[in-house]
């Protein structure tokens, strides 16, 4: 764990389902990722989909990893602020309600 100045760097995964399947994803994967990637900062460092899950042509879950530098494991969440934000008005096309998070300190 690196800490200083009251401040930890948690690892962040967070696992998002799509819900419109993997041709629309594919239409704008590059789009997001270049979003997400602009939303480096002092506090959030590297976001990027590590990996992405296919399950038939209806079904995509992205897994998108960070390092988050925070106070506590609730601040770490800024992640989930930097995934909205790179979604942005295609919000829809996402399955919240099914994501997840996994906060590590270190």
């Amino acid at each position: 764990m690196v800490q200083g100045n009251d401040t930890t760097h948690y690892q962040v995964r967070l696992t998002v389902p799509r819900k419109d399947g993997w041709r629309q994803w594919g239409a704008v994967r590059g789009e997001f990722g270049r979003k997400l990637a602009g939303q480096q900062s002092p506090a959030v460092v590297g976001p990027d989909v590590d990996s992405e899950v296919r399950r038939g042509r209806d079904y995509v879950r992205l897994v998108i990893v960070m390092t988050v530098a925070a106070a506590d494991v609730a601040g770490a969440l800024a992640a989930w602020r930097a995934f909205r934000e790179a979604a942005g008005d295609a919000l829809a096309g996402w399955d919240t309600t099914a994501a997840s998070a996994e906060v590590k300190a270190g």
